[in-house]
């Protein structure tokens, strides 16, 4: 009996193994969230960097995403979609592009991911990367290009799409050499922008982006400022600015000019406090901050004197930070040195702080940064203080894979 009772179950086992192997049944529904799988990184943050060697290599890759039947992939560069598809294959002018992927189900429901895609120039080619804080422009204002091979640059090309077929505005530069042209930036709309060169025999060329502001914004310094001292706040269109309002204490004396306010800060805690500013016609003066565009922010009142202020990208010979002696003669021996940054998706990131001669350092090379907190601070003793005064007293920051913001001490 036991004998009949086991041929019975092992041959219903066989049957149900064969419905699952004739008849396969999918466990996805239109109702599940969608969930990337693939691009991915391996410390699981779910950013991740295409890096393509020149224009002609393209940026191929896929998406896994579940439920994979009922889900749509649409891929952005700079905010504008370029491709719908599980697969990409697409060639870019040469420029660094912030990827948004984003996955959206039939029933609505949506997620992404970011990610960033960096396209190397040949080296005969004219080419100009935008800043770490992005470019910034009004009708009218004179622009200026760092770049390579600038003096084959017959036009600016302002374009609305990454592949500068959709242009708005052709320009001749007014001023170039081979490292740097400038241009008159024409009338425009608020918005970004893409930026593209293009040769006497019409191929165009990367240049990064840009973004133009017909109001009042303002851009840096706005974010700390020290009671008593000097206050500079630079942007664009900031010379109709009349009045700069901390908390409840409205400042009228004050310098404005197209690219800056200067004034003497007022007296205020240690803290955080709420700035604002209005045009002579009553409008507000915008803030551009990492949550946008805003008309109040928040400044600080710290114990820390800001000396220096960016940004700057850190690329070893390209950008470095340099300190002057009027900026470093304030700094006591024995205070700390503050050193604000920020660590963008790179290759490795590294810093190292020295003279302007790359003698000895301040402090040795520090690899790994993107592990280190910011501020990073050290202590500015008799052995930093003698090696500055030695190398005319100035002080540099040199590294690779960082954007520095500002230099502080206490």
């Amino acid at each position: 009996m036991k004998k009949l009772f086991y041929i019975a179950a092992m041959a219903l086992l066989v049957s149900f193994t064969a419905c699952q192997k004739d008849e396969p049944f999918d466990t996805q529904s239109p109702d599940d969230a969608p969930l990337i799988l693939k691009p991915y990184n391996e410390s699981g943050t779910g950013s991740f960097t295409y890096k393509l060697a020149n224009p002609d290599t393209p940026l191929f890759d896929s998406v896994t995403v579940t439920p994979s039947a009922y889900t749509t992939i649409n891929w952005y560069l700079d905010g504008q979609k370029v491709f719908t598809g599980t697969k990409i294959n697409m060639t870019l002018p040469a420029g660094n592009y912030a990827l948004r992927i984003e996955v959206v189900t039939e029933k609505g429901l949506s997620s992404h991911r970011d990610g960033s895609v960096v396209v190397l120039p040949y080296d005969s080619d004219p080419y100009s990367a935008a800043p770490a804080a992005g470019r910034h422009a009004a009708p009218g204002m004179t622009v200026t290009l760092d770049g390579q091979n600038m003096s084959v640059v017959a036009r600016v090309v302002i374009s609305q799409d990454v592949h500068g077929e959709n242009v708005l505005k052709e320009i001749e530069p007014t001023f170039k050499t081979d490292d740097q042209l400038t241009f008159t930036m024409p009338e425009l709309e608020d918005g970004k922008f893409f930026l593209r060169l293009k040769d006497t025999q019409d191929r165009l060329y990367g240049a990064d982006g840009i973004e133009v502001h017909n109001g009042s914004v303002v851009l840096a310094g706005f974010e700390s400022f020290a009671p008593g001292d000097e206050w500079v706040l630079t942007g664009v269109n900031l010379q109709n600015v009349a009045s700069v309002k901390v908390d409840g204490t409205t400042i009228t004396n004050i310098t404005a000019t197209e690219t800056s306010v200067t004034l003497i800060a007022p007296e205020a805690e240690v803290g955080e406090h709420k700035l604002s500013m209005l045009n002579k016609d009553g409008s507000s003066v915008l803030f551009i901050t990492t949550e946008g565009a805003v008309s109040e922010t928040t400044t600080i009142v710290s114990e820390e004197k800001t000396i220096w202020t960016g940004p700057v990208a850190l690329d070893w010979n390209a950008d470095l930070v340099k300190l002057t002696a009027d900026e470093m003669s304030v700094v006591p021996v024995g205070s700390t040195i503050f050193v604000y940054y920020d660590v963008p998706e790179a290759e490795y990131h590294a810093m190292r702080i020295t003279t302007p001669w790359w003698g000895e350092d301040l402090v040795a090379q520090i690899d790994g940064m993107e592990n280190v907190p910011s501020p990073y601070g050290f202590t500015y003793d008799d052995r930093c203080k003698n090696l500055v005064e030695n190398n005319g007293g100035a002080m540099s920051i040199v590294g690779f894979g960082l954007n520095i913001n500002k230099i502080t001490f206490k």
